[in-house]
């Protein structure tokens, strides 16, 4: 990202708790700061793992916070939860910060698409806080889409992974479950395709791609269930099956998977504890990225 703001000319302080990182981006032009509260500007963005790196950054010794005040906006584009936004727009505006939610979301491996410009920035809150900086938004990303609350776009992101992840489990048994018949996926996959099947054609075929650096680690999603398990259990809502696709990716986990990502991780698993091997359900071909196209701005109310 810092390579991306940069690469459009914008000033950029940067801090990190990886010396190296920031290192990396004073390479590129940008200023290195002593602390999060000395990387402070007009706009700040944080992009960290999740809402436990997010709150030791802005609120802990050092932190964002002490520099946040009236004029200031800071974007959340980190994998944090829906709780942590609402909690850093109460204390944000408290003191007269404007603060924005956001998500990124990429298509292909994040280190070609992000770099490159041709990945989308999801962002939430008040509108005429997110008109001031969605203009600069839309010079770093291709597609700009706007919601109106901040938490919005975490509790999506988080939505996004439930749904991409189950389906990767599904898969992965279907495909078990066809092989140890001898029936070849990939000819379930043309069957699929002839009949119309699209909608489930693509999730096989994505399924099929795997084995790739495209999308998160295993450890990623994993965080991301436990967060969407968490605001449910807040809410007093079951979610057996978000519940039950957390346990498999606990096993995954287990055993040793977390540096894949979701489709690997649970193809890996199923060959473990069902004894079949899925190499003919992969078809090795990379994801292609997303052509580039016009900036837009996508307004969701």
């Amino acid at each position: 990202m810092a390579e991306r703001i940069r690469a459009k000319g914008y000033a950029l302080s940067v801090y990190d708790i990886d010396s190296a990182a920031v290192a990396a981006a004073e390479k590129l032009g940008a200023r290195g700061a002593k602390s999060a509260e000395d990387a402070v500007a007009d706009v700040t963005i944080t992009l960290l793992p999740s809402s436990v790196e997010v709150n030791r950054a802005v609120f802990g010794p050092g932190g964002a916070f002490a520099a946040l005040g009236a004029g200031k906006t800071l974007i959340d584009l980190s994998g944090t939860d829906p709780d942590c936004a609402r909690e850093l727009q109460t204390r944000l505006g408290d003191k007269g910060a404007a603060f924005i939610g956001g998500t990124i979301h990429a298509s292909g491996a994040p280190a070609i698409s992000i770099p490159s410009g041709q990945f989308s920035i999801v962002v939430g809150g008040d509108k005429a806080k997110l008109e001031a900086v969605v203009q600069v938004l839309n010079d770093i990303a291709q597609t700009i889409i706007c919601l109106p609350e901040p938490w919005m776009p975490k509790a999506f992101k988080i939505a996004v992974i439930l749904y991409a992840t189950t389906n990767n489990i599904v898969t992965a048994e279907v495909c078990s479950w066809l092989t140890a018949q001898g029936a070849d996926p990939k000819l379930f996959l043309k069957l699929l395709q002839t009949t119309g099947s699209t909608p489930t054609a693509a999730r096989l075929e994505e399924f099929m791609k795997r084995n790739n650096n495209n999308g998160g680690a295993l450890s990623n999603s994993y965080k991301d269930f436990r967060q969407a398990l968490k605001v449910a259990a807040n809410l007093e809502i079951p979610m057996p099956l978000v519940s039950m696709a957390n346990q498999m990716q606990e096993m995954g986990r287990a055993n040793g998977l977390t540096r894949f990502n979701s489709p690997a991780a649970m193809g890996k698993l199923y060959e473990l504890i069902t004894g079949t091997d899925l190499s003919a359900a992969n078809t090795g071909s990379e994801r292609s990225v997303r052509e580039k196209g016009e900036p837009r701005v996508v307004w969701l109310e």
